[in-house]
């Protein structure tokens, strides 16, 4: 006989020849003390659903069936000849069997205070012995020492320790046991980090105009998951018809929580707290709100603003604003006048048309650079600035054409 090799599960056979039986008979034994009796000839005496004698295609070939090998199966298989003295042959039956993770040695979750150390095992049998490989369900590096320490993807051996562990460790951690017979094995182990809260508000100052609709937020980082509160100058709030709770986790350890407060009054300005606590410790971060200034009801006039109108705004002291109007100037009239007055180098009347345009430009630029002055009142630096520049570009403009008769 030959030992045989089986995956668990297979139909294994083995066979015994033997020459010249004459009248002695074949017996299968298993190997064992005692000895075990199967099968005597061609009779199974015990576990027919288990073993079978098999026809015979020669005369000196005896097969013995063994069904659904299981690890029970494995050990030592005796042919002997009843022959005086007796001879016997042994064979083994080897099973290779799958990799299996003990679950009573592995938990499934383990719990680790933030800055200690930890070992994740994975305790795997099988045939050949199966290898064990760990990685990260989130495909993190898993770091060996602190949160920035050295790591790898995947760390090969049955006990992973992790030292100095820190809230970024906490996640799954997934073992697969491998001994090249399928199916491979795996077991997830959560790893959770406990620490006291963190509150990061999303902003420490907020404005909000009375009667508007606010939403309060403060990030939290705990575990176990923190019970969070909110107050108003030490008073705690509850749902009500003016305020309302949410929350959201944001991942593993991380929290949102909005505080919504559904019409601002007067009696709501002031300090609000979010309180975040759980078996670890209590932490908490003020968020100020605060009324919004009032917007002036006043007309502004924006930078590139401007009107392709010629009429005129009228101020409540009846002067021009906003718009210039000019009276238009017969060009012959003005040049004809300047050249009469060169000839005769007598000064010009008081009703010559240079003189008419003269005064009309000195008032009205006088009046507009008082206009201007009222306008720098009513609006922001950059764009009074605009304003006035464009407005004396045009003043001085036109007093230098009236002036020299252009």
């Amino acid at each position: 006989m030959q030992n045989v090799t089986a995956i668990k599960g297979d139909d294994v056979e083995f066979r015994c020849k033997v020459n010249d039986v004459g009248r002695h008979m074949v017996a299968f034994l298993r190997a064992e003390v005692p000895p075990r009796l199967i099968a005597f000839d061609e009779r199974v005496f015990r576990q027919r659903d288990k073993y079978e004698i098999r026809p015979r295609v020669n005369e000196n070939e005896w097969i013995l069936k063994v069904k659904d090998v299981q690890e029970s199966d494995i050990g030592g298989y005796v042919c002997q000849l009843n022959s005086n003295p007796v001879i016997s042959r042994l064979a083994y039956l080897h099973l290779k069997i799958p990799p299996s993770v003990s679950r009573s040695s592995t938990p499934s979750a383990v719990e680790v205070r933030e800055g200690h150390n930890v070992t994740l095992s994975c305790k795997a049998t099988g045939n050949p012995s199966p290898s064990v490989v760990w990685r990260r369900q989130d495909r993190q590096i898993i770091r060996f020492n602190g949160a920035t320490g050295y790591g790898a993807s995947v760390y090969n051996g049955s006990d992973l320790h992790l030292t100095k562990v820190s809230r970024k460790h906490m996640s799954e951690y997934v073992c697969v046991a491998n001994n090249g017979i399928p199916p491979d094995e795996s077991w997830t182990v959560k790893l959770h980090v406990t620490f006291e809260p963190i509150v990061i508000p999303q902003a420490t100052v907020v404005e909000a105009r009375s009667g508007s609709l606010v939403r309060l937020v403060c990030n939290v980082e705990a575990w176990p998951r923190a019970h969070v509160t909110w107050s108003l100058d030490d008073i705690e709030l509850f749902d009500s018809n003016k305020y309302s709770t949410e929350q959201a986790v944001a991942e593993k350890y991380k929290s949102v929580h909005v505080l919504e407060i559904k019409e601002v009054g007067k009696d709501q300005f002031g300090l609000y707290r979010c309180i975040a606590s759980n078996d670890y410790g209590k932490h908490f971060a003020d968020i100020r709100l605060i009324e919004s200034p009032q917007q002036s009801n006043g007309v502004l006039l924006t930078e590139g603003s401007g009107s392709s109108e010629t009429d005129t705004e009228t101020g409540d002291d009846g002067i021009d604003t906003y718009a210039l109007a000019v009276q238009p100037i017969d060009p012959e009239k003005t040049t004809s006048a300047a050249n009469n007055r060169r000839r005769s180098n007598d000064l010009p009347s008081e009703d010559s048309p240079l003189n008419i345009v003269e005064d009309y430009s000195t008032n009205h630029a006088h009046r507009h650079f008082t206009s201007l002055l009222k306008e720098l009142r009513h609006f922001p630096f950059s764009s009074a600035s605009a304003v006035l520049t464009s407005h004396i570009g045009l003043c001085i403009l036109l007093c230098f054409v009236f002036r020299n008769g252009l």
